[in-house]
């Protein structure tokens, strides 16, 4: 009963704590080559990206088709990823903005087929999730400039989740690492949503909650 409650809570989670798609590029076939394609796509992302700062890490992924060994996709996605950062870099986009950048090669195919196919050999750019668990909230990358309306919202989202997990789990008279998790989570989210944008304690109150909210996730699973 328990776990059908959570799995129904998890279904309506706020977007916001999703990642966030940006664009996807496609090559052609053994290739990570921009293409007059590919080259419109990053100037349209690198315009996303310039006029919408956030403080969320870009995310760039390179895939590949089916064809091949898995070592030699592996390095091509990579090349890929590479080449849209780098291109992305040309189009004015602070390097400060370009977070992780990594191949999952052939292992994630859009089209489940043997063959070439276009829409497999692809880089997809997103802003990420902060961290997907932490050993302390000193590692979670925010700052005083990550202050401001989408953060304070994030941290809304967070505290909501975080209240709705405690209460289940205190309905069910559940005590383990999940809901002392949760407990925590909503009380750091709580003070992090009350401070005032110009507070000092603001940014570590934040990191607080980030932190706590992953640890809390993944008590959860």
């Amino acid at each position: 009963m328990l776990f059908r409650m959570l799995l129904a809570l998890c279904l309506f989670l706020p977007v916001s704590l999703s990642a966030q798609d940006i664009g996807t590029i496609n090559f052609d076939f053994d290739s990570a080559e921009l293409d007059a394609e590919a080259q419109a796509k990053i100037v349209e992302i690198a315009e996303q990206l310039k006029e919408n700062p956030s403080y969320k890490p870009t995310v760039l992924i390179g895939f590949t088709d089916a064809v091949g060994g898995v070592g030699y996709n592996d390095q091509l996605g990579l090349r890929r990823a590479n080449a849209v950062s780098a291109a992305l870099l040309e189009q004015g986009v602070s390097v400060d903005r370009i977070g992780t950048v990594s191949s999952r090669g052939e292992r994630e195919l859009l089209v489940s087929v043997a063959g070439p196919e276009r829409l497999n050999r692809r880089v997809t750019v997103t802003l990420g999730e902060m961290l997907a668990a932490c050993r302390t909230y000193r590692e979670v990358p925010l700052t005083a400039s990550s202050v401001g309306d989408e953060l304070q919202t994030d941290l809304e989202s967070r505290l909501s989740e975080a209240e709705s997990f405690f209460a289940q789990l205190a309905a069910a008279r559940r005590s383990g690492a999940a809901f002392q998790m949760a407990g925590a989570a909503r009380e750091d989210c709580n003070i992090a949503v009350g401070y005032d944008a110009s507070a000092l304690r603001k940014v570590e109150y934040a990191q607080r909650c980030f932190c706590s909210s992953a640890r809390m996730r993944v008590a959860l699973n």
